[in-house]
């Protein structure tokens, strides 16, 4: 490719940088610190990597009359939304990667060796794959073959990796073991995966630790307490001194569906979990704006195109008082939107929006243009 602007090759070069300190911490011959340096040193490699490809096409990475630059997320949903260099797998691992960085940063967190390999050597995967695909350079050029995570018991698949994690997690909340804060840290670490997987991508709070902790003693199955991770394989490739290790859904395995009250198959659900509805509908006009890199009247524009609002699995009215409306949207919705912005023109939707004048009219009450 030609020439890259000079600030670009300044955030490539940190990310590698990042990079390949995460892989000096992963082989170190000591555990001092090393899982918290690996998660963040590969998160940084990420996020300055993503910045070079924003920086690249667009001569920023900041926010609009604003000195701020991007964060993590904003980053990942322009790199999937607008540059198209991730797909849905490919960032779900990455907010994955950030969820568990944010824990090692910010609580107790604890990954067996084999956890630790599989996420470090996936995001060495996935970033020698958007090296090439954005640069047209290859991770190689940069280290010698040698020079990757080395493990002494690197996993096989992932049914074998769970079922590990989770006997050893059995094991520690036994009778008598008094390792219930070290189970906590390993519980965080699926949490985080379930969360991601499922589209809600937050961290897991104390009494949802506690409550998975507290089924784990009842003998429930790591399937039934995850199942969005049961959907899950490892697609392993080897080549020569080469390992690739992606997440990839299990085309065989059975979908997870929401079965609501009242609904013909609710008696026969084979996991009830209850939700914080807040929780799930957790987006608001303004957020899906800027995940989209659209202004707030072309978003609801292209919301009611979709008619968003009429599905309950993207949309939700949350009321406080008589007065008080919230309007919440949830991952889905995000999804959706972004989906289409592949298929129509926004400017298209916008020409043909009949209630433009009240999309971006002051609103009556709180929320009530979201």
């Amino acid at each position: 490719m030609g020439r890259l602007r000079r600030d670009t090759t300044r955030f490539k070069r940190r990310a590698l940088n990042s990079l390949l300190l995460a892989i000096e911490m992963f082989n170190r011959p000591h555990d001092v610190g090393r899982t918290e340096s690996v998660l963040m040193l590969l998160q940084h490699a990420f996020e300055m990597f993503l910045k070079a490809a924003i920086y690249e096409q667009r001569g920023t990475i900041c926010e609009s009359r604003t000195s701020i630059a991007f964060g993590f997320d904003k980053c990942l949903g322009i790199a999937r939304s607008d540059l198209h260099i991730l797909d849905e797998e490919q960032a779900q691992t990455l907010s994955i990667l950030d969820g568990l960085r944010d824990c090692a940063v910010h609580n107790l967190i604890d990954l067996t060796e084999q956890a630790l390999y599989v996420h470090t050597q996936a995001a060495i995967t996935l970033f020698d794959k958007i090296l090439r695909q954005v640069f047209s350079e290859h991770l190689a050029n940069y280290m010698p073959t040698r020079v990757l995570p080395i493990s002494t018991s690197p996993p096989k698949d992932m049914l074998t990796f769970l079922d590990s994690d989770f006997t050893q997690i059995q094991e520690l909340l036994g009778p008598g073991k008094r390792r219930r804060s070290e189970a906590r840290g390993r519980l965080r670490h699926l949490a985080i995966m379930e969360s991601n997987l499922s589209g809600e991508a937050r961290q897991p709070t104390e009494r949802e630790v506690d409550r998975i902790a507290r089924r784990v003693k009842r003998g429930d199955t790591w399937q039934a307490i995850f199942p969005s991770i049961a959907g899950v394989r490892l697609d392993t490739q080897w080549h020569g001194p080469t390992v690739a290790i992606r997440f990839t859904r299990q085309l065989e395995s059975a979908p997870v569906r929401i079965v609501r009250e009242g609904m013909p198959d609710f008696e026969e659900a084979t996991l009830v979990r209850e939700v914080n509805l807040l929780d799930r509908y957790s987006l608001n006009l303004h957020t899906l704006a800027q995940n989209l890199n659209l202004t707030p009247p072309r978003t609801l524009a292209l919301i009611h195109h979709l008619n968003l609002q009429a599905d309950p699995d993207c949309y939700q009215e949350f009321r406080l008082g008589k007065s008080v409306v919230y309007k919440r949207y949830s991952p889905k919705a995000l999804q959706e939107l972004n989906t289409a912005l592949n298929s129509v023109k926004i400017e298209d939707v916008w020409r043909q929006c009949s209630y433009r004048g009240r999309v971006v009219g002051r609103p009556q009450s709180n929320d009530s243009n979201n």
